[in-house]
């Protein structure tokens, strides 16, 4: 059972110890998000006491039933930010009512056509070795009636931050992001797109306000638009071409983009250019699925909610994917628990973070790129 949340210290940017500098004076605070996610799904994780043996019986020790699509995992973490959240998706079938469950227990406005099709069902396999064996349904086929009154929902909200979140599923256009980040920007809403592929290629035609890809869904992206090459398998050259990626597609969609990296980090680079890089905690790896998603809620959050600058939101989300890859399969983690990893950032007591100057960094001499700032932790002798 999930512990009652500390609700005294939930808005993170009331911690004590955070400078007056973390705030960015032109974004305003408290807006309010909404979520559309319209591949949603249930996730049915099944862990193994010994290695999983193919075309035989396999008995699992234990099961674990959670939300299942990125959509859902934003929105729980808004809320549990702090963040004025509502949540846009597909119902209906036998697993529409549960999907939409883990949302309204926590307490989010839940805005969902019911479908002939119902509701996927996902199976993730774990097994005593670690290895993860996913087995993902594909989504729909939803109708063009579902399809026409969920946009109709959708477009009738009053947030100022709309967050298209995962992959499209069958029956509903590629291009559906590139409408509604349309959609968006013409009524003045900050645009979030977190999809891979196709979708992501299309929509960044419209130019969001924010794209969150991992490394292999920023290459993918760079090999189908023809913007860039394959990256390199050598650490140091990788992490020149992931950077000059982000910045070739920041200034060409006119888009802030943070690649993630996993345990190497976070690339963000804005519109105009200006590169930050932040490195991953050093936490120990139990459950990866999710940690995207994590990530990314608590940098809008501290971004459009608590009007945090570009730095000290990478800050926040770096501390809440870290806090997602502790804990087991698709589980999220508390702001309490994320509030305690800033500040280990922020303060830490065996590391000490200091700013590298340009010149003696691996990416020396791509100017005219502004590198802002780069962070590197030594540990204390």
């Amino acid at each position: 059972m999930r512990r009652e949340r500390d609700l005294k210290i939930k808005d993170f940017s009331d911690i004590p110890e955070l400078p007056d500098e973390c705030f960015d004076a032109k974004i305003r605070k408290k807006q309010k998000f909404a979520v559309l996610s319209l591949n949603p799904g249930i996730d049915r994780a099944l862990y193994l006491p010994a290695p999983m043996a193919a075309g035989t019986m396999n008995r699992a020790a234990r099961s674990v039933t959670t939300q299942g699509s990125k959509g859902a995992n934003v929105a729980i973490m808004l809320h549990r930010l702090g963040c004025d959240v509502e949540y846009y998706t597909f119902g209906g079938g036998e697993f529409g009512d549960l999907a939409n469950s883990f949302l309204t227990r926590e307490g989010i406005r839940v805005h969902s056509v019911d479908t002939v099709c119902g509701v996927r069902m996902n199976t993730k396999v774990i097994d005593s070795e670690c290895v993860c064996t996913e087995l993902n349904e594909r989504g729909g086929v939803f109708l063009s009636g579902e399809i026409v009154e969920l946009t109709d929902l959708f477009m009738a909200t009053d947030a100022d931050v709309i967050c298209l979140c995962g992959s499209i599923p069958q029956g509903v256009e590629k291009d559906v992001y590139k409408v509604f980040t349309e959609f968006g920007k013409s009524t003045g809403k900050t645009v979030v797109l977190d999809c891979d592929g196709e979708a992501l290629a299309l929509g960044l035609t419209a130019n969001p306000d924010i794209i969150k890809p991992n490394e292999y869904e920023l290459e993918n992206l760079g090999l189908s638009t023809g913007l860039f090459e394959k990256f390199s398998t050598d650490p140091d050259e990788r992490l020149r071409e992931v950077t000059e990626a982000c910045v070739k597609v920041a200034k060409r969609y006119k888009t802030t983009v943070i690649c993630t990296r996993g345990a190497d980090g976070s690339v963000h680079v804005n519109p105009q250019g200006d590169v930050i890089f932040r490195e991953s905690m050093k936490v120990r790896l139990i459950g990866f699925s999710g940690a995207g998603d994590t990530f990314l809620s608590g940098y809008i959050a501290a971004r459009f909610d608590k009007g945090f600058t570009e730095e000290y939101a990478l800050i926040c989300a770096t501390a809440a994917g870290a806090m997602k890859v502790v804990l087991e399969g698709t589980e999220l983690p508390e702001a309490t628990d994320i509030d305690e990893a800033i500040d280990r950032i922020l303060h830490p007591k065996n590391e000490e973070y200091k700013e590298i100057p340009i010149e003696e960094t691996l990416l020396e001499g791509i100017e005219p790129w502004n590198i802002k700032k780069i962070c590197h932790s030594e540990t204390k002798k």
